[in-house]
């Protein structure tokens, strides 16, 4: 592999600490916690951290070259954008959202790379993908591209995009926003650095047509690899506004001048109203009261619309039980709402929530059989059926997300896998009774007959979760000492320091990806807490039974290298057999690493909004703005 160029050694997680202050690490990872800490995938693809940043923290405080240039490009700052609307929108039909705020205060700074950035449905009510997936059919669905094509020895890639998309004040969405966008990303680490050279590699070539190239080195990736490293580009930036950093990201060589620059993006700070909106809403007021969003005139589906969104009246739960709101998406399922939510399907977000296995248990960092018996121990399904009913519970724990793992992994193999998530301690006994474990009078004693008990920190995202399983280890005999932290002492104190023995957490890997490759890459070599070069649970090179027979000979798995060759698979058919071989270790060897698919629901007015409870159109993404896009949801 090639060596880093200079942009790419750019905007680290820890990198993006010292630029901008602790508080604001949760942004830059490209997630947000709030309302009860439901953490937000990007859609960018890039692999998400703690989640937990809420505060602007500061800036670097640098000198830089080029911030004269930037502020006189910028004014100095973000200025209003005029926007194009219906200056009648409350003729149309209301549509009250769950949320008690409103963006007139500033809270909402609107630059995907400050440390305020909120995503959510910030992001995907204003902004528009060039593709978006659909994980039930394997397959990306056009936006804004109309289609692509890639060439077969070089994988030189040219977009053809629609014309009929436009930004929210008139003008037209060009080659050149994405090229911007993309450009962008890689300039400050967000994945697409490493395939890209972003200074030569992606260009507009019209204003319809866009050309990636990537480096020489990875012309030969795997073909379904490398196009989702681009096909599912969220477009929340424009040449208008951000081209100014791409020029002076390609006018300097200098590590110093560059680190400057990139403080200076993380330090933009335009308002709801300084921003300019590709997506199918668009903010046009705010005030102490409420603030109200209107379909984007210039979107080629929404501008049909005639419905309004207000937020800043309701809050969640009060406005679901109440009937007052219409919609509600990333809020916690509760229990007896009114009758008219029916049944409103459940959103795939691309994280999971998982039992993470620390490396300060000797025994559960050297004895897979450990590991094994405390999935056994924990009732999965309970667990979910409390914190998340009608959510599917992963029968795979297989480090590739459910919501398309048969596309990439053998059915037989799927089949055959072990499903941890039924709770069974005659089984967990028999497997701690297997290593050495003694069991007296209801307690657990290692093999050196001491009383096992696990250290149990987790983020108070997960109170419920944490207790139960807390009651299920402690019903089984093993000692848990459970403690709840604010997520952000859970990740400065133990998820960072990987101080705990068990913990749960979002187990975000590269799920937005859509593709087994960027999964394994988090879940065994990221540098955090991966299994391979994180907690150190797992070996590079491991020894399972063989693929398929849970009783049958073993075979040997390296995980680095089968991971490269997936990434240069030459077909569909090798690629799944190299996928399968990992998600099969995975599942012998880490259990319950993935629990459930962290489902951020929709709560659907179904008797006044023309719903399909019954579609799986939703799979195309976590968010209710594309399965309006889908189906032209509007109200009956």
């Amino acid at each position: 592999m090639p060596e880093k160029q200079h942009w790419q050694r750019a905007i680290s997680r820890r990198r993006a600490l010292a630029l901008v202050g602790v508080g604001g690490a949760g942004t830059i990872a490209g997630c947000l916690g709030g309302d009860g800490g439901n953490g937000n995938g990007n859609g960018n693809g890039n692999g998400n951290d703690s989640g937990n940043g809420n505060d602007s923290g500061n800036g670097n405080g640098n000198d830089s070259s080029g911030e004269d240039a930037l502020e006189e490009y910028y004014g100095g700052e973000a200025e209003e954008v005029e926007q194009e609307f219906d200056a009648d929108y409350e003729q149309w039909s209301e549509a009250n959202l769950p949320d008690a705020t409103t963006p007139y205060d500033g809270e909402y700074i609107l630059n995907p790379y400050h440390s305020s950035w909120n995503a959510g449905d910030l992001q995907e009510l204003g902004y528009e993908y060039l593709s978006v997936y659909h994980t039930g059919d394997g397959e990306y669905i056009p936006r804004v591209a109309d289609d692509w094509s890639i060439d077969e020895e070089t994988l030189e890639t040219e977009i053809t995009l629609s014309s009929d998309y436009g930004w929210s004040n008139g003008d037209p969405v060009t080659a050149a926003d994405f090229e911007t966008a993309m450009r962008l990303s890689a300039y400050m680490e967000m994945g697409l650095e490493t395939y890209i050279n972003p200074d030569e590699g992606i260009t507009a070539e019209d204003d319809t047509t866009l050309v990636l190239q990537p480096r020489e080195d990875y012309q030969g990736l795997e073909s379904s690899f490398w196009e989702n490293q681009f096909a599912e580009t969220i477009l929340n930036v424009s040449e208008a506004q951000y081209g100014g950093f791409v020029e002076e990201f390609a006018d300097t060589d200098s590590d110093e001048e560059i680190s400057n620059i990139q403080g200076n993006i993380i330090e933009f700070a335009p308002e709801w109203n300084q921003a300019m909106y590709s997506g199918p809403f668009m903010w046009i007021e705010a005030n102490e009261e409420y603030a109200d969003r209107v379909p984007n005139q210039n979107h080629p589906v929404a501008q049909d619309w005639e419905l309004y969104l207000r937020t800043g009246q309701y809050d969640g739960e009060e406005g679901l039980r109440s009937e007052d709101a219409s919609w509600a998406h990333n809020t916690a399922i509760t229990a007896d709402l009114p009758d008219i939510y029916e049944s409103p399907p459940v959103s795939y977000s691309g994280q999971t929530f998982a039992l993470l296995f620390g490396p300060q248990d000797q025994y559960i960092v050297e004895e897979p059989d450990v590991r094994k018996a405390i999935a056994y121990a924990i009732d999965c399904q309970n667990l979910v059926d409390t914190v998340a009913p009608s959510t599917p519970v992963d029968t795979y724990s297989a480090g590739v997300d459910i919501g398309y793992i048969e596309n990439f992994v053998a059915e037989d193999a799927l089949e055959a896998m072990t499903d941890y998530s039924v709770r069974d301690t005659d089984r967990a006994q028999e497997l701690l009774e297997g290593v050495g474990f003694s069991l007296d009078d209801g307690t657990w004693y290692t093999p050196e007959d001491e009383e096992w008990q696990l250290e149990f920190p987790h983020g108070d995202w997960f109170p419920d979760h944490g207790e139960i399983i807390n009651n299920n280890l402690t019903e089984f005999g093993i000692s848990s000492e459970r403690t709840s932290n604010a997520m952000g002492t859970w990740q400065s104190e133990y998820g960072d320091t990987l101080e705990y023995d068990i913990s749960v957490h979002l187990n975000y890997g590269m799920a937005r990806q859509y593709h087994p490759l960027p999964d394994f890459e988090e879940e065994l070599f990221d540098a955090d807490r991966a299994a391979v070069t994180g907690t150190e649970i797992l070996s590079e090179e491991v020894e399972v039974p063989e693929v398929g027979n849970p009783e049958g000979d073993t075979i040997t798995v390296n995980f680095r290298e089968a991971l490269d060759n997936m990434a240069v698979a030459g077909g569909e058919d090798e690629l799944m057999e190299i996928a399968t071989r990992v998600a099969w270790a995975h599942n012998q060897l880490l259990p319950n690493l993935m629990i459930y698919p962290w489902s951020e629901h929709y709560w659907v007015d179904a008797a006044n909004w023309n719903f399909d409870v019954e579609s799986d159109d939703w799979l195309t993404s976590n968010r209710i703005a594309h399965y309006m896009l889908q189906n032209g949801i509007s109200q009956t």
